[in-house]
């Protein structure tokens, strides 16, 4: 609380006897009026002889005002001591006067800032993967190959070191710098890929932080939605990117050989057609047709490997529901629609 200055001291001090002339007029002893004002016992008696003495620093007002009904004090008692303390000056503060109370969070917004926070990190670590599967893809570095995964580790090392000390002394964050590069240098990285990543990752931490990315806190909802996923989830890494790439590729490759595949399939069934087989008759082919392709397609016309794997098919298919002079001509078809077309 504030101190107050001599003047409203002096003041203050001539309550003190007013209080002891209204208890003696009323006949009330100070174990009495402790407790007539709810204080009671020993102590309460030797509060009311203190505060009689002038000796309580800044009585409180309840106290005194029970003083003052318990000895049915009048207004005219308190005529001089009001007089001389409404004319006195302020007290001055003897520290600066505080600012509006500032409300402590609830324990669940505390928890939501938490959970917006760690679900910005992971939405600051897919921007860094997107990142280094484009710097190694311009490195040339081999899909999914264990050079590849090294490399991307010290970019994501470099990276959590250079968020974790920008509030921290720049001595630390050389430190932890240099000890991830000597990690690098134990895994046999060149040092021209260590010194192009570490020039890539700490461009990209500067942009985000310039543009205020790195602070950035998601909406709540969004949150949530991010973090119920399982960790493997939430983000897909450098080498998630590129099981990802090598499926799509292969899926078009599978499209374009079946697209390839289209017309020679055509023709060998109007052959079988043209035989008079009959729709059930042909489907005992299909599958036979699609074996006399992959032979076309992995062996070289005229080669040993070609004659021994047509002969393998047309010894496996000796079943009586299979002409086998009609599955030599199949298989004479289609290695000549490969090479020459239909």
């Amino acid at each position: 609380m504030a101190r107050q200055d001599a003047t409203s001291k002096a003041a203050i001090a001539g309550l003190f006897p007013i209080l002891r002339q209204a208890r003696a007029r009323a006949g009330l002893t100070q174990q009495q009026i402790a407790e007539a004002t709810g204080a009671g016992g020993v102590h309460g008696r030797k509060l009311i002889a203190r505060l009689e003495a002038g000796h309580v620093q800044n009585p409180s007002i309840k106290l005194v005002l029970d003083y003052l009904c318990a000895c049915k004090a009048t207004p005219q008692d308190l005529t001089e001591f009001l007089d001389g303390y409404l004319g006195s000056p302020l007290p001055i503060p003897s520290r600066p006067i505080r600012g509006p109370r500032i409300l402590k969070p609830k324990p669940e917004d505390l928890a939501l800032l938490a959970l917006r926070k760690e679900a910005a990190w992971w939405n600051l670590l897919k921007v860094v993967e997107v990142m280094l599967h484009h710097e190694l893809d311009g490195l040339g570095a081999q899909p999914m190959s264990k050079e590849r995964k090294i490399v991307a580790d010290y970019g994501r090392k470099v990276f959590r070191i250079l968020y974790q000390t920008r509030q921290l002394r720049p001595a630390l964050r050389e430190r932890r710098l240099k000890r991830c590069r000597a990690w690098a240098e134990r895994k046999a990285v060149q040092a021209d890929v260590i010194d192009y990543l570490y020039k890539a990752v700490a461009g990209l931490f500067a942009d985000m932080e310039t543009t205020g990315e790195l602070d950035w806190l998601p909406p709540p909802e969004q949150a949530r939605h991010l973090m119920l996923l399982a960790p493997r989830h939430r983000l897909q890494t450098d080498d998630d990117l590129c099981r990802s790439e090598w499926i799509e590729r292969k899926y078009k490759e599978h499209q374009a050989r079946e697209e390839a595949r289209k017309p020679v399939i055509e023709t060998a069934l109007a052959m079988l057609r043209s035989s008079g087989l009959t729709e059930n008759q042909i489907g005992n082919y299909r599958s036979i047709i699609t074996a006399f392709l992959n032979v076309a397609e992995t062996t070289a016309a005229g080669s040993p490997e070609r004659d021994r794997m047509v002969q393998t098919i047309l010894s496996v298919h000796q079943q009586p529901y299979i002409d086998q002079a009609l599955l030599r001509r199949l298989a004479e078809l289609i290695l000549y629609l490969h090479v020459h077309g239909p």
